[in-house]
């Protein structure tokens, strides 16, 4: 039995806290060059919760005038979305261009990210300053990806996943192509979003409509399904007392506390971090934390496609629901289902419908690194950066990936789950893989 996560005021601060505080770009006050300290957290867990500190930043341009993302949308004629996602009617992207010719970079979110989260403008932002027209893309695990383009309703399948993103990517191409000259294209993500980015060279491969000349893959899953699997392990509970509930209940505490005997005019990066600092928790309750944030974005997703597939797993299959139907039940019952009984119960039993042909074992393998390891090996074009920490990794994941990729990797010995991006180091190691090779 898995234990039941919150939805409401935990779900704010773990948005505030894992997706946007400990990552958080603004103010950034760490140094372009190279840095003369090492990464302050050789805690995995810590790593990935605390992401980089304020001093250890890179650090972005700073302009007389910001430029900042513009918000654009793509409405697909007469597709149906339900009355409860009505703010869902178009997909949305943002885009940071240059006035002149300019390479254009494709940025994916990661799970359950959108495409105006603080890892993904941190990257916009990156790869702006380096010259780059930049399109930033929400991952296909978010909600408002699944219910304004995902072609089958469903989200992570792989193949399904980068079928969509390939045809919003040409329709974003198209658009730019008519207000900028673009000279080249190159794609990455993180995380998820790096698996997908690699999915979709190998696509790009056979059917040559961007003809990527970069492609970035920063801190990927080998294989989905494992990753997902470690995730949901930390939500069991641990030393026959220590439960998920405990840990949630003693991260509020602490932030409350912190709160109360602190006057802060608003909650920004250096103030979460701040707090970060005075936390004290055990690895136990740190993976717990990271598992409800996964657990948490993983209900969003399943709730979503339920909905939109009138499929009946989590909401009664022809319920109506409205901007004034209560949702907190199903939430809390989504909260309740692993990744592992979502692909039993809901993904599997879909993709044998759609295809007779459909095994576990060739769903699992279409989400795997491993199923394009000779694409990945032999593609010059290709890069890596990680971490040898990454706790989404097993061991014979990393030596995957340094076995696949060789020099045209680059693993850090700490930083966690892309804890360290904004790292100094980090943020080189990422401008240099996209450096062109004449």
């Amino acid at each position: 039995m898995t234990a039941k996560v919150p939805a409401t005021f935990f779900h704010y601060l773990l948005t505030l806290f894992l997706l946007a505080g400990s990552h958080a770009f603004a103010a950034s006050s760490g140094t372009a060059g190279q840095s003369t300290e090492a990464y302050p957290f050789a805690n995995r867990y810590e790593a990935t919760v605390f992401g980089t500190p304020p001093e250890f930043r890179f650090q972005l341009k700073q302009r007389v005038t910001p430029v900042t993302p513009s918000v654009r949308s793509i409405s697909i004629e007469n597709r149906q979305v339900p009355e409860i996602f009505w703010y869902c009617k178009s997909v949305e992207y943002a885009e940071m261009l240059q006035k002149d010719e300019a390479p254009l970079i494709f940025i994916i979110a990661g799970t359950g990210g959108r495409f105006s989260s603080s890892k993904v403008e941190f990257l916009q932002r990156l790869f702006y300053d380096a010259g780059y027209h930049t399109v930033a893309l929400s991952s296909p695990t978010h909600f408002n990806y699944i219910a304004s383009l995902s072609k089958h309703g469903v989200a992570g399948y792989v193949p399904y996943d980068t079928e969509d993103l390939y045809t919003l990517m040409q329709w974003v191409k198209e658009d730019v192509e008519s207000r900028r000259k673009v000279s080249r294209y190159s794609v990455t993500g993180y995380s998820l979003g790096a698996m997908h980015s690699a999915f979709l060279a190998e696509r790009d491969r056979h059917e040559k409509r961007f003809n990527f000349d970069k492609v970035l893959l920063i801190n990927p899953p080998v294989d989905l399904f494992s990753s997902a699997t470690i995730f949901d392990s930390w939500l069991e509970a641990q030393n026959g007392n220590q439960t998920p509930q405990k840990a949630i209940d003693k991260f509020i505490r602490q932030f409350s506390e912190f709160y109360k005997s602190n006057n802060f005019a608003q909650l920004d990066s250096e103030v979460l971090y701040r707090f970060f600092t005075t936390v004290d928790m055990t690895d136990t309750e740190l993976k717990q934390l990271i598992g409800a944030s996964f657990r948490l974005t993983s209900s969003s997703m399943i709730f979503t496609s339920d909905v939109c597939l009138n499929a009946g797993y989590v909401v009664p299959a022809n319920t109506h629901l409205d901007t004034a139907s209560p949702l907190m039940r199903y939430f809390d019952t989504a909260s309740q289902i692993t990744f592992q009984d979502y692909f039993r119960e809901f993904l599997l039993p879909y993709l044998q419908y759609t295809d007779s042909g459909m095994t576990e074992e060739k769903a699992l393998a279409d989400c795997s690194l491993r199923k394009i390891a000779d694409f990945l090996r032999t593609s010059d074009n290709i890069r890596l950066v990680g971490n040898e920490d990454d706790p989404i990794l097993q061991t014979d994941e990393v030596a995957f990936l340094k076995q696949t990729f060789g020099k045209r990797a680059t693993l850090f010995a700490t930083g966690g789950h892309c804890g360290n991006m904004q790292y100094v180091d980090f943020a080189q190691a990422m401008l240099r893989a996209m450096e062109r090779q004449e």
